[in-house]
Order: structure tokens, then C-alpha cells, then sequence
């Protein structure tokens, strides 16, 4: 193998694909990139037997080739090489070079036939979705994926095909998340996936915010997206997300238009004192008013009131004021409804307008 190419073409690709490699793993092969050089382009691979990432550079390719490399350590270096230069790689033997001016490196390698492949599956029909829309279904929802829980399908995000609309749902057990997007063209069959936690991270973070589409495809475990010279495979939970039609109230006793930026202010300040355990927060609605207060263990208080535009139903309870501010934050628009049944059942959050693309659910808490 022997090339010549960019610094910082190869500095974003590396930055894709180093994403899913750790410096240190049980296995020896997954701390490498594999690449592979050929056909005026270097295509470079990582993986954590979970997720793989793929990303193609041009590259003046005097000689192809495949190697495996370090991959954090090959980041490493090519960032701090100058903005604009070419570097010179070879393979001699077990040994990679890599040349730039009078900068001289050289890295161990691993045999190519031992890097693993995720790609090696039966992937069915694709279909085109907005890489914007897929985005921001992920963002708005990824926050409410449980952390390690023993329900281990509610450690990602779930993804429902069907029609012409695509859906995000995420929950952990004390709140759920639903963001919607409608799709130009129809993806056949209604299908549920689970994408695991981290991999939903990488595909957010791996996502451009360009309307061009990216192309989905599916198989019995995996799930890839294509985005231009970059290609993410992550592999899928195993499991059968619970019914969120249940969760989400259809219709609710009372509903509040709330002012979005003035809440979010006054949870922001109140919040401060909350137990830092439990974060817990009372609200109460009463006559014109909302008022949110807290306590500590230290004794610690805070109370502020926000006036409204109008009488609102009486109704005190206690919340996760972080719960509240990440749903309310993912919201847009300057006003929410917020909406309730009872003191049991979870307070129904969404925005005015296109209310049903985005819902949010906060379960109360005790205080």
C-alpha cells in the first residue's frame, strides 16, 4: 500500500469512524482501523461489534491495499499535523508509515483477517428519509432512554415504520418521549426497531442537518443508514418496545397554555435548591398564577410564581424538575400545553400547532 492524501479530509473521516473505537478492549482487533485503499479512495472501517462506521476519501493511491491500524492513536496524530497538509502512508511489512514534511511516524498492525464485519447481512429494500427529519426525531427524544435498566428494551430508542410517517419513542419508566415525522414516500409495512443507547448517540451525533435524504435499511438485527461517503451500521436490540398509545393520555381534563421560555426560566431558578437526588419540584395551579417550589435536606427553600393569561383549574403536584425542563426544552413555539387527568396518571406536555408530531410524558413524584 502506498498513498498520498489530504490531512483534513482524512481528519473528518477518522473523527466519524474513530467515534465507535476504544483505546483499550478485551479484543486487540477492535482498537484498530481497518483501511483499505484502492480505486482513488481510502475507505475506512471501525467497530465495536455493536456499531461499525464506514467513510470513504479520496486519496492519490500509487498502490492499494488493506491494513489495520490503532485507531485512537492514528486520530491522535493526524489532528495534530498542520490544517491543509498531504501526508505520504505506506505498509512495509507489519509497519505503517506515515510521512508529512519531517514528521516520521510508524504503527504496529493487526492481521486484516481477523477485523471483524457487520456488513455480511441480508439487508431488505431501503427507503429515503430526510437526514434533517431522522435527526431531529433522535435529538427530540433520545434523552428520555432508560440507563442501564433491567428492561434492557428501554436502553435505546425505538423507531416505527409505517405509511408515510416515521416515529421516535423513548422512555424510561418515569417519562416517555414521541417525535414525529412525515415522509414523502410510503415504507411499506407498519415495523418496530430498537436502536441501543449508544449507537442512537453516534447516529445523532454521525447525522448532518442538510435536507438531503440519507437512505435506511433494515434486517432481522441490524439497521444501516447511508449518508453520502459515510455508511452506519448498528446492530438491535432484541426485544418488543412496550405500548405507547397506553402511556400517552388520548385526551385529558384539564389543559394550560403555559408561556415556554418565562417556565423554563422559573424552573431553571427554583430547581437550583432541589434535593439533588431526586430533583423533586412542587407546582401549583391556582386562580392566574403558577407557582413552583423546592426544598433540601439543608433546609434550603425557593418559591416563585408566574403570572398567566387567564384562571387555571386548582391543582398542586410534585415532578423531576429535570424531567420537566428537558421536555419543555425540546419543544418549540412560545407557548406548551400542559395537561393532566388526575394526580396519579402523568402530566401530557406538547407544543401548539402540529401538537401531536412531538408529545412528552412526566410521570409524578412524591414530595
Amino acid at each position: 500500500m502506498r498513498l498520498t492524501i489530504g490531512r483534513d479530509e482524512l481528519l473528518k473521516a477518522l473523527n466519524v469512524v474513530g467515534s465507535v473505537v476504544e483505546r483499550r478492549q478485551a479484543k486487540p482487533i477492535l482498537t484498530h482501523v481497518l483501511i483499505k485503499a484502492g480505486d482513488g479512495e481510502v475507505v475506512l472501517t471501525g467497530t465495536d461489534l455493536e456499531i461499525e462506521v464506514v467513510a470513504r476519501c479520496a486519496a492519490e493511491v500509487k498502490e492499494g491495499g488493506s491494513i489495520t491500524v490503532p485507531g485512537r492513536k492514528f486520530l491522535d496524530i493526524v489532528r495534530t499535523l498542520p490544517a491543509g497538509s498531504s501526508l505520504r502512508c505506506e505498509m512495509d511489512a507489519s509497519r505503517f508509515r506515515v510521512a508529512m514534511g519531517r514528521s516520521r511516524f510508524q504503527l504496529a498492525t493487526l492481521p486484516v483477517e481477523d477485523f471483524p464485519n457487520l456488513m455480511d447481512v441480508q439487508w431488505e429494500e431501503g427507503l429515503h428519509v430526510p437526514r434533517v427529519d431522522l435527526k431531529r426525531i433522535i435529538e427530540k427524544t433520545q434523552f428520555c432512554m432508560a440507563q442501564q435498566d433491567v428492561r434492557y428494551y428501554l436502553n435505546g430508542v425505538m423507531l416505527e415504520f409505517g405509511g408515510r410517517v416515521l416515529r421516535a419513542v423513548a422512555a424510561d419508566g418515569h417519562r416517555l418521549a414521541l417525535c414525529t415525522a412525515e415522509l414523502a414516500e410510503e415504507t411499506g409495512a407498519e415495523r418496530q426497531v430498537i436502536i441501543p443507547r449508544k449507537a442512537v448517540a453516534e447516529m445523532a451525533r454521525f447525522l448532518g442537518n442538510e435536507s438531503a435524504p440519507v437512505e435506511v435499511r433494515l434486517s432481522t438485527n441490524h439497521i444501516r443508514v447511508v449518508q453520502d461517503d459515510l455508511v452506519f451500521v448498528s446492530k438491535l436490540v432484541d426485544g418488543r418496545f412496550p405500548d405507547y398509545h397506553r402511556v400517552i393520555p388520548q385526551s385529558v381534563k384539564e389543559e394550560v397554555a403555559l408561556p415556554r421560555a418565562s417556565v423554563l426560566e422559573m424552573l431553571g431558578r427554583v430547581g437550583v435548591v432541589s434535593t439533588e437526588k431526586f430533583r423533586g419540584i412542587r407546582l401549583r395551579f391556582k386562580d392566574t398564577t403558577l407557582a413552583a417550589s423546592a426544598t433540601n435536606t439543608d433546609r434550603d427553600e425557593a418559591w416563585e410564581e408566574l403570572e398567566l393569561n387567564g384562571p387555571v383549574p386548582e391543582w398542586e403536584i410534585g415532578f423531576n424538575v429535570t424531567y420537566l425542563v428537558e421536555a419543555i426544552g425540546a419543544l418549540e413555539g412560545e407557548e406548551v400545553l400542559f395537561g393532566w387527568n388526575n394526580s396519579d396518571g402523568g402530566a401530557r406536555i406538547k407544543g401548539k400547532g402540529k401538537a401531536e408530531e412531538q408529545v412528552y410524558v412526566v410521570m409524578p413524584v412524591r414530595l
